[in-house]
């Protein structure tokens, strides 16, 4: 199924991330704004660092699918994951993988997407990791918008 054969689920909200809280555009909350110009920035970091966030989806839900945009700066060539995992925790409790995936590589602005094992659940957690040092010399993640989709 295509993306564009599925409904983007509504009301999803950050609970916890490792990210930062410096500027309004750069908040957890931006990636579920519709906006391509606001999203969430992980710590400056001197290491690698696994990143991650905690999503509630409002309600139980089956998401089959999961969308990041890159940031849209063609010069910035740093700063998207490398490799995402995606963690449901079903009401019946425990945890669950349902997406690992690595050697991403997507063009400015553009979007990754990939289909999760279909579970009924209303917590996320997504992880990310593999972002490039930056001409600095640190390690940040940049992700300007997140969605999950259903059928």
């Amino acid at each position: 199924m295509t993306a564009d054969q599925l409904r983007v689920i509504d009301g999803c909200y950050v609970t916890d991330s490792s990210g930062c809280h410096r500027y309004d555009f750069w908040n957890e909350q931006a990636l579920f704004d519709g906006n391509p110009h606001t999203g969430w920035g992980s710590l400056s970091r001197n290491e690698p660092h696994v990143e991650y966030l905690d999503i509630d989806l409002g309600s139980i839900r089956v998401p089959v699918k999961i969308r990041l945009q890159r940031r849209a700066v063609p010069v910035i060539r740093t700063g998207f994951p490398g490799t995402v995992r995606v963690v449901a925790y079903p009401e019946q409790g425990g945890e669950k993988t349902i997406l690992e995936a690595d050697g991403i590589s997507v063009a400015a602005g553009e979007w990754f997407e990939a289909d999760l094992e279909p579970i009924a659940t209303r917590k996320i957690r997504v992880e990310t990791d593999g972002v490039e040092i930056r001409p600095s010399g640190k390690f940040f993640t940049q992700i300007m918008q997140m969605q999950f989709l259903e059928a």
